[in-house]
C-alpha cells in the first residue's frame, strides 16, 4: 500500500541551492580540482582554540541539560550588550530569542508572522532560501527586482507599489547576500516611512553587519525610529560577523607591520598562529 503524500507545502519547497553548490564544490575539491567555493557563507579557517576550549569546559562542567526555549539568560544578556555596542540598540533579554543560526531565525519569524495567503515582499537579488521559507510558511513571495544601475537596491517607491492589503512582511537584507550592497541611512529612512505608513512588518536580516567596506556605513533598521523598531524582527548572529571581525583585526596588525592586505582575507599562517593557538585574548562579552 502506498503511503499518503506529504503536505503540499513541504512538497512545493525546493532543495537548498546554497547547499547544492557547496556540495559540488567539496566534491570537486576532493577530486583535486583547483576551485573556489562561493556557496556556503562560512570561513575557510578552523575554529579558534579558545572557543573550542569554552565548549569543552561547558561539557566538563555538565552544562548539558535542557535550556530555556529562548536561550540561556546569560547568552541573551550578551546579545543585548553586543547589539548596544555594535548597533546602538537597546533591547531587554526578554526580547531576545536564540536560534540555530540566521536561517532558522528568519524561518521562525515568518512562521510567527504569516498566515496562509499573506504576502512577503523580497528585493531581488536575494538569498535563495528566502522565497522557499516564505512558501513553507504558507505565504506568497512577491519579488521586486533591483537593477545593477541602482546598485541592486530597491527604492521606497518600488516597495510602496508592491504592497497590497495582503502584505504582511518586507524582507530586508543589508548588507546584502549575494551582492554586498549596503543601504544608506537616507534610503532606509524612506523605506521605513513606507513600512510604517502601510503597516508592514520588517524582517531585517543583518547577519553581515560587520562586513562593510569602501567607507560604507552600516545602519540597523531598528535604530531609525521607535515605530520602525517595534515592527522589526532583527536577525543577527556570530558565525559571520565574529569570524570576519577576527580577520579585520589581524589584517590591521599586518598593515601596521607593513604588509599588503586584502579585505575579507587574511594570511592563513598568520591566522593560525594568532587565533588558533591562543594568540588572541579571550573575551567573555
Amino acid at each position: 500500500m502506498a503511503l499518503k503524500p506529504i503536505s503540499k507545502i513541504a512538497a512545493g519547497v525546493q532543495a537548498s541551492t546554497t547547499l547544492a553548490i557547496d556540495s559540488l564544490f567539496k566534491q570537486m575539491k576532493a577530486e583535486g580540482k583547483d576551485v573556489v567555493g562561493f556557496g556556503a557563507g562560512e570561513p575557510d579557517f578552523p575554529t579558534p582554540e579558545h572557543i573550542k576550549q569554552a565548549g569543552i569546559e561547558a561539557i566538563e562542567n555538565n552544562q548539558t541539560k535542557y535550556t530555556p526555549a529562548a536561550g540561556l539568560m546569560d547568552l541573551r544578556k550578551a546579545a543585548c550588550y553586543r547589539l548596544k555596542e555594535d548597533c546602538g540598540l537597546d533591547y531587554e533579554p526578554t526580547q531576545i530569542v536564540v536560534a540555530s543560526g540566521a536561517k532558522h531565525s528568519v524561518y521562525i519569524a515568518l512562521m510567527a508572522l504569516c498566515n496562509p495567503g499573506d504576502e512577503v515582499v523580497i528585493a531581488a537579488p536575494y538569498w535563495v532560501s528566502y522565497s522557499e521559507m516564505v512558501k513553507q510558511a504558507g505565504a506568497v513571495p512577491v519579488i521586486v527586482a533591483a537593477t545593477e544601475e541602482a546598485d541592486f537596491k530597491i527604492t521606497a517607491e518600488q516597495l510602496n507599489a508592491a504592497i497590497t492589503d495582503n502584505t504582511k512582511v518586507f524582507m530586508l537584507n543589508s548588507p546584502s547576500n549575494p551582492t554586498g550592497m549596503v543601504y544608506t541611512r537616507a534610503e532606509l529612512e524612506a523605506i521605513a516611512e513606507v513600512c510604517c505608513r502601510r503597516n508592514v512588518y520588517v524582517i531585517a536580516d543583518e547577519i553581515y553587519c560587520n562586513l562593510v567596506y569602501d567607507n560604507n556605513e552600516f545602519v540597523s533598521f531598528a535604530s531609525l525610529s521607535e515605530d520602525a523598531k517595534n515592527r522589526t524582527i532583527l536577525v543577527n548572529g556570530v558565525s559571520k560577523s565574529y569570524a570576519y571581525k577576527i580577520v579585520q583585526k589581524l589584517n590591521q596588525e599586518l598593515k601596521e607591520k607593513g604588509y599588503l592586505t586584502i579585505s575579507g582575507r587574511v594570511n592563513r599562517k598568520y591566522f593560525q598562529e594568532k587565533a588558533c593557538y591562543g594568540g588572541l585574548e579571550r573575551k567573555d562579552s
